[in-house]
């Protein structure tokens, strides 16, 4: 009799979990934020990124300005999202590798140029902030299943 009374509760008790409706994800409101924050312009997001650094860096008013003209110079190179998804499924090999050429030697010219505007700490600070994203960002990839 217990079992019956045991399984009967677990009956009712997995229809009423299922029958509920799901929250929504939040990856679906994130990506209607990271949609707005797509339509920013150059220089807009040049500035948001130049005020997380000052945050975390604690940069001079002169650093601010210099980092500011760096970061609004690499937004503007910067292909709009829609140019990159259209590219991506017409793409070669050769263009490709070109294409990460490109974008890894625009990166070294920033740390340089990064470099020569941070102090010695700051870049140091800098550096080890970078690492972390990249860490969670390679782990966030994981646990998606994407590898």
């Amino acid at each position: 009799m217990k079992n019956v009374v045991l399984i009967v509760c677990l009956l009712v008790t997995t229809c009423y979990v299922t029958a509920q409706g799901h929250p929504p994800k939040k990856g679906h409101e994130r990506g209607d934020l990271f949609e707005k924050m797509q339509e920013f312009t150059p220089e807009q997001r040049a500035e948001l990124k130049t005020k997380r650094m000052t945050l975390d860096l604690d940069l001079t008013e002169s650093q601010q300005q210099q980092v500011k003209n760096l970061l609004v110079a690499e937004e503007r190179n910067r292909p709009k999202p829609e140019e990159r998804k259209k590219k991506k499924e017409d793409i070669s090999s050769e263009e490709l590798y070109q294409k990460r050429i490109a974008r890894l030697d625009s990166q070294i010219a920033m740390k340089s140029k990064l470099k020569e505007i941070l102090t010695e700490a700051q870049y140091e600070k800098f550096e080890k902030g970078n690492h972390q994203k990249a860490r969670l960002k390679k782990r966030h990839h994981m646990r998606q299943g994407r590898k």
